[in-house]
């Protein structure tokens, strides 16, 4: 009895799948709202709206602001999961396969690696700082930092990147991704606005773009860092090795 009902549930629920598939605009229709509505709100008025020169940036932080702040939580949560699993490192009890490797590394890749990773960082803040207005933003940037931290370690070894970034300050920076939408988003409510509201009408007409462009900064800065820590953490957790 049980399964049958079970059964039944399952059929009814294909139906209703079925059902919502078939009304479903053709794929590539010139129809589909997609192109007929939302494509062209974005092209044509989507700079003024969503303040930022960059199309993409603006309807990530603005027009779909919620979707991505959960994003953002989701990637804190995937390194809360990893931890949960791995544990944080510590320099007492953990090594890694690099630092008890007997191969010598290259004296050439410790120079170019040396020698570039400031490079890699600076490269990494531009594309976080200016991401509202050129190609780029807080993930592109974040995955670039975290990048410059898997080739610090790879080169020089587990033990020096851990003291280059204590535990102490990647534990504040890791969610720094969160917190720059819950800042912006209470900057709105405090001027009796809804929540990732970027436009105060309280302030003078010609401070408003320079607001909007300052809370989209401040998000485009925590997921860049956040982003880039987590990154870095989840490696560093993963390339550890208990001491014998």
């Amino acid at each position: 009895m049980k399964k049958g009902i079970i059964i039944f549930a399952v059929f009814l629920f294909w139906l209703l799948l079925v059902s919502a598939m078939v009304s479903l605009p053709p794929m590539g229709s010139p129809e589909n709202p997609a192109y007929s509505h939302i494509v062209p709100r974005y092209l044509e008025e989507g700079v003024e709206e969503a303040g930022a020169h960059n199309i993409i940036t603006g309807i990530i932080l603005n027009y779909r602001g919620y979707d991505t702040m959960g994003e953002v939580t989701v990637i804190l949560t995937a390194l809360m999961g990893v931890l949960a699993v791995l544990g944080r490192e510590n320099l007492l009890h953990h090594t890694s396969k690099v630092d008890e490797s007997t191969i010598e590394r290259s004296v050439i890749v410790k120079c170019v690696v040396r020698l570039l990773v400031p490079f890699i960082i600076l490269f990494a803040l531009y594309i976080i700082l200016h991401g509202a207005e050129s190609p780029g933003g807080g993930f592109q940037g974040g995955a670039i930092l975290g990048a410059s931290v898997i080739a610090l370690t790879l080169t020089f070894g587990f033990s020096l990147t851990v003291k280059k970034l204590p535990l102490k300050y990647r534990t504040v920076f890791e969610s720094a991704g969160p917190l720059g939408f819950f800042i912006s988003g209470v900057i709105g409510l405090f001027c009796g606005l809804n929540f990732l509201t970027y436009i105060i009408p309280s302030v003078a007409p010609a401070y408003q773009d320079l607001i909007r462009h300052l809370l989209l900064l401040i998000i485009e800065i925590g997921i860049g860092v956040g982003g880039g820590t987590i990154i870095a953490s989840v490696f560093l957790a993963m390339e550890k090795v208990g001491k014998e």
